[in-house]
């Protein structure tokens, strides 16, 4: 009688294969959350380089930052994590809100989008401040990007201080 040959893997070629599989998903799973949450919080660099072009571009055109606030928009960060946007801890873009403020249609400012972050801006002559406030995994804790505008011997300048690393 002449034996049969099988092909095929044994269980503990597969358990191996499983074990690999296992390991290398440990290791990219983290470093696939951290690259996920540092591409969320570039909205917000975005966002305040373009409210800091705008000024500089008033500043150059009249000698003066928009002195009018920009109140806290879309709304605040608290309740972005309630819902209301297309995902979780999405605010709701709300254009209108941002055109009828002054202050925010002097800086030709607006997010057309659902975002993760709210904006909020207080101006002087020559100086404003820009805030970017978001909590990107809800935990109550929200991360803030603060950009400072100064004017010194006319020269409009702009700096972004972005949150320490792993704040959220």
């Amino acid at each position: 009688m002449k034996k049969k040959l099988q092909r095929g893997f044994t269980l503990i070629e597969l358990m191996i294969v499983v074990a690999i599989i296992g390991i290398l998903a440990a290791v990219a799973i983290p470093a696939f959350m951290d690259y996920m949450k540092r591409s969320k919080k570039t909205e917000a660099s975005l966002q305040l380089n373009k409210i800091g072009k705008n000024a500089k571009r008033v500043y150059s055109e009249t000698s003066s930052y928009p002195t009018t606030a920009g109140a806290r928009l879309p709304k605040d960060a608290a309740s972005c994590c309630a819902g209301g946007g297309t995902e979780k801890n999405h605010c709701k873009a709300d254009p209108a809100a941002f055109a009828a403020n002054a202050g925010w249609k002097e800086l030709d400012f607006q997010v057309d989008e659902d975002s993760l972050f709210t904006y909020a801006y207080t101006g002087g002559a020559t100086d404003f401040t820009a805030l970017a406030s978001g909590d990107l995994d809800c935990d109550g804790t929200p991360i803030v990007y603060t950009l400072t505008g100064t004017a010194l011997a006319g020269n409009p300048a702009v700096e972004l201080k972005e949150p320490p690393p792993n704040s959220d």
